[in-house]
This record gives structure tokens, C-alpha cells and sequence, in this order.
């Protein structure tokens, strides 16, 4: 992957081959974001540009054998981590780690090098389970690691998501991380830093992508989708910087989406005191996969948020659809003030719970009663 096909990050690309040129390339770097700004494409293009023979004008040539190997995610020397877990295909008993689903995984990324956490779980068929990088993927590195470089120049670790790593495999990797092999790079991508453990994160140069930039991700909606530029300009202002949450909200403008369904039903639920249609929510929902329910709260807090604008009177500045208005303007009229901010507290547990992998049927229930109990 080239530093050209990232979209916008002028400023990090910069500084990184600023770095490279006066070669002080940290051994550790950890790059961090919100899902979508571009850390796991920015890590594999600077690996890429670290290794091309032929790199000018700030990239990689993206032409030489090198690049080509990089880009195909076939470089030998160019290795990577993930969360996973066992599934059918690769039961608990053979001891799954990252190199049980490269095929998938190489597969995935050269798709959609901004993929999402989710995303890869429901590629391996993990979606409703969280993956870790446990002792026995620290160990595999280890191995990869300490073995010479098959081409005789550097090679790279790529950690995506470090912060699923569990203690027994920081403790195993510190050393590596603090010492490694000359010309070896451990690159960690994560998007929650404050969760990675602290020894780890500690022996690493940290950079922070911020939000992608405007007229960047403006640009590359307008190719991507076909659309004008004022439409664009309305995906953009409202996904924060993120090209994946871009996609995923005009994917589900484009389409009817089931959301609009559950959100109908929990509200008209609880609002007529319906608990049949409240059980029907919850049970239907609780069946989805992680990243379907995850997306339904995100979905579920944008409508809250634009409710609460129109209802005190800011609707021009909520950045609402024109296709959404009428309902929104219906529940905005219907909505108490009061109710606000006890549905956001509940959709944020609900967030939290999914992320610690409780068991959906009482994340949903729960939520359900508390929409119940406050609407």
C-alpha cells in the first residue's frame, strides 16, 4: 500500500518520512485512531515505503518486486497479528492465532484496508464473540521474529488491536518490544490506547491520527459513491472524520434500513405501554451479530441527538436527512426532555456491555426495560 491511496493524513505522512530521512524510526511505534481515520493502512504503507529500493517524491514506487509483494500482503519479511478465536473451522484444540486466518485476513484487508473490528470477526465467523491476541499468538511472534529476514533488509510486525491483548502475552512480547532484533519493527495499531496494558504502550513512540480531512474525505466520497458534491459534503460534516462510518451511513440511507424497524418498534413499545413489541425488539435484536448491534445503538444515539435538536429548536443545525425529518419531528414532539439523557446513559451501557461480550439477550433486555421504565 502506498501513502497515496490513504486517504488525507498530509501531516503524519510527513512526518513519517521526514523520520524515515533522518533515520529515527522507532523500533516501537504505536499509531492510534478512531475507527476509520486510516491507522492500519498508514502502518502497512510505511512499512512499505521503509522497505521500497526505489522510493521518491514522499512514496513508495508502488512498481518494484517489493511493493508489489507488499501490496499483494505476500512480503515475507511483512507479518501481522490480530485478535481471533476459535471457530468451526479452527477449533479451540488447534490453539487458534493470527496465521490460522491469513488467507482471510489478506483477503479482507486488500478489499478494504479501513476495515473494523467487527467487520473481520464476521469474516472469520466470530461475530458474536470478541477475538484476543493471546500467549500463544506472542509466542508465534517471537518465533517470526528472532528467524533472519528472508530478504536481507527489515522486517515488520504489524499488531493490530493490541488492546485484545491479554497480560500473559504483553509479559511474553516486553522484552521483544524493548529489544528487538536489529532492522525489526513492531507496529501496533489500536483504537482504544488507554486499554492497551501499560508496559506495552509505555516502550512505544505513539502518533495520533486525527479525523480525516474535510475536503479529503469529501473527495473520496464524490469518487467512491458517484455523488454530488453537496451531498457528500452532508456525509461528511456528519461522520466525523471517519471513512468508515462515511460508508456505513450512506449504505444505510441508500437502503431501508432495519434499524429505522427495531428503533419504530422499541419506541412505539414503549411509548404505548406495548410490551409484547418490546420483547419482539429485544429477542429480534439480541440475535444479530456484534458489529448489527453495535451499529444499531450508534444509530439509535444519532436519532436521540437529533431529536433533542429539533425539540429545543435547533433542527437547520442537527443535520438531519431530508428523508428522516417527518419521523424525526414526530418524536421530537412526542419525546419528554427528561427522557433524554437516561436513553443515552442506557444505549452507552448497552455499548459497553457489547464490548465486554455480555450476553446480548440481557444487554437488549435491559435496555428495552430502561426505554420502558423512562419514555
Amino acid at each position: 500500500m502506498r501513502f497515496a491511496a490513504i486517504v488525507g493524513q498530509k501531516k503524519l505522512k510527513e512526518q513519517l518520512i521526514a523520520m524515515a530521512a533522518d533515520e529515527r524510526v522507532g523500533h516501537a511505534m504505536l499509531f492510534y485512531e478512531e475507527s476509520g481515520f486510516g491507522a492500519l493502512p498508514m502502518a502497512i504503507a510505511f512499512a512499505q515505503y521503509l522497505c521500497c529500493p526505489h522510493r521518491s517524491d514522499g512514496d513508495s514506487c508502488g512498481s518494484c518486486p517489493t511493493c508489489n509483494k507488499f501490496q499483494k500482503l505476500i512480503h515475507p519479511d511483512l507479518h501481522f497479528a490480530m485478535p481471533v478465536s476459535s471457530t468451526k473451522a479452527v477449533p479451540a484444540e488447534k490453539k487458534p492465532v493470527s496465521d490460522s486466518f491469513a488467507a482471510a485476513w489478506r483477503e479482507a484487508i486488500i478489499a478494504d484496508p479501513y476495515l473494523t473490528e467487527q467487520q473481520w470477526y464476521e469474516k472469520i465467523g466470530i461475530e458474536n464473540k470478541s477475538g484476543i491476541i493471546g500467549v500463544n499468538e506472542a509466542a508465534l511472534i517471537g518465533r517470526k521474529l528472532s528467524m533472519r529476514s528472508f530478504e536481507g533488509g527489515k522486517k515488520f510486525m504489524i499488531i493490530w488491536l493490541p488492546e485484545r491483548m491479554n497480560q500473559e502475552a504483553a509479559n511474553k512480547l516486553l522484552k521483544l518490544i524493548e529489544e528487538p532484533p536489529p532492522e525489526t519493527f513492531l507496529f501496533l495499531v489500536s483504537e482504544s490506547p488507554e486499554n492497551v496494558i501499560v508496559t506495552v504502550l509505555s516502550r512505544c513512540q505513539i502518533f495520533r491520527l486525527p479525523p480525516i480531512e474535510s475536503e479529503s474525505l469529501l473527495r473520496e466520497l464524490v469518487e467512491e459513491f458517484d455523488t454530488d458534491i453537496e451531498q457528500a459534503r452532508f456525509w461528511t460534516k456528519i461522520s466525523g472524520g471517519s471513512l468508515s462510518k462515511a460508508r456505513r451511513l450512506i449504505n444505510e440511507s441508500e437502503n431501508s434500513s432495519i434499524y429505522d424497524v427495531y428503533l419504530a418498534n422499541l419506541l412505539e413499545g414503549c411509548a404505548n405501554k406495548d410490551l409484547k413489541k418490546v420483547i419482539s425488539f429485544w429477542e429480534e435484536l439480541s440475535l444479530r451479530g456484534r458489529e448489527s448491534q453495535r451499529q444499531f445503538c450508534e444509530y439509535a444515539l444519532e436519532f436521540l441527538r437529533r431529536s433533542l435538536m429539533t425539540n429545543i429548536g435547533s433542527a437547520n443545525i442537527s443535520n438531519t436527512p431530508d428523508s428522516s425529518k417527518e419521523y424525526i419531528t414526530y418524536w421530537a414532539a412526542k419525546i419528554k426532555p427528561g427522557f433524554y439523557p437516561k436513553a443515552y446513559d442506557a444505549i452507552n451501557k448497552a455499548l459497553q456491555d457489547i464490548d465486554r461480550n455480555v450476553n446480548s439477550r440481557y444487554i437488549f433486555a435491559d435496555l428495552s426495560n430502561r426505554f420502558f421504565l423512562s419514555l
